[in-house]
């Protein structure tokens, strides 16, 4: 299973929670976050705390410190970095309460154990809220990446069509571009993202209504070098693709996306 396919899963309604992590966590660094380290990192809690129940770990833990969601790495970045980055997202803020919430449930553990009680403390580890509350931030911390990811992906497309019409003008390419076809802003992988998550993060706002149109009028210009070319116009087609039409078009669909998200925080 690759790692994306794994985030894919856990961000699932009903991930398989027996599916093993890719040994892989390069390229899932996004705003200072590498998400599967939090992903793993939040996981050892349940072991931090048996062990530390059975009496078999060294590690001093402190009730009041447990409790706080602001203290592990992921709470830290929660509160920097993540909200500046991700403060649009629902999801970020769904994640953030849980997060809370399962930190004030690992609390109750550690103070039941500490109180002398361990099967109780067990029980209280092994079901009931505590189990609840840590799935969930697995399950939210995967959907905020898979979000991000798709994001990056669709952004990653756009900036690859000036190479896919290049090649198709220069005769390079065996990709079936037509002007029909090209000329839609709902096909593509932005497209995609503007009428699904980017609606839902950005949908109502002049920077989001400037980047919708801008990636139309894209479209429009990219239609037009499909038109030039199969027309035998392939200097004029380079023409726009480089200088003309294209290019400025493309360009504004960039320093929209650059615009939206700097707005996002």
């Amino acid at each position: 299973m690759g790692l994306m396919d794994w985030f894919r899963q856990l961000a699932g309604d009903a991930p398989d929670h027996d599916a093993q992590a890719p040994a892989e966590d390069r390229g899932v660094e996004v705003a200072g976050l590498n998400f599967k380290s939090a992903v793993d990192a939040h996981m050892r809690w349940k072991s931090r705390l048996e062990t530390y129940i059975n009496g078999t770990s060294t590690e001093v833990l402190v009730v009041d410190t447990v409790c706080r969601d602001d203290q592990c790495p992921l709470g830290k970045w929660i509160y920097t970095r993540g909200v500046n980055d991700f403060g649009y997202s629902e999801t970020f803020f769904d994640m953030k309460a849980h997060h809370a919430h399962f930190h004030r449930c690992a609390g109750d553990v550690l103070r039941t154990a500490q109180a002398g009680e361990k099967d109780k403390a067990l029980q209280l580890l092994h079901q009931g809220d505590y189990v609840r509350a840590s799935e969930r931030v697995k399950t939210l911390l995967a959907k905020l990446f898979v979000l991000v990811a798709d994001g990056k992906t669709a952004i990653d497309a756009h900036m690859k069509w000036k190479e896919r019409l290049h090649d198709h003008v220069a005769g390079r390419s065996s990709e079936p571009l037509d002007e029909q076809s090209v000329s839609r802003d709902d096909l593509c992988a932005l497209g995609q993202w503007i009428a699904g998550e980017g609606a839902k993060a950005f949908g109502g706002t002049a920077a989001f209504d400037h980047l919708c149109r801008v990636h139309g009028n894209f479209h429009a210009a990219a239609g037009r070098v499909i038109a030039l070319n199969a027309a035998g116009d392939q200097a004029e087609a380079l023409h726009m693709l480089e200088e003309g039409e294209y290019a400025q078009a493309s360009d504004s669909v960039t320093v929209a996306l650059v615009d939206l998200f700097a707005r996002r925080g």
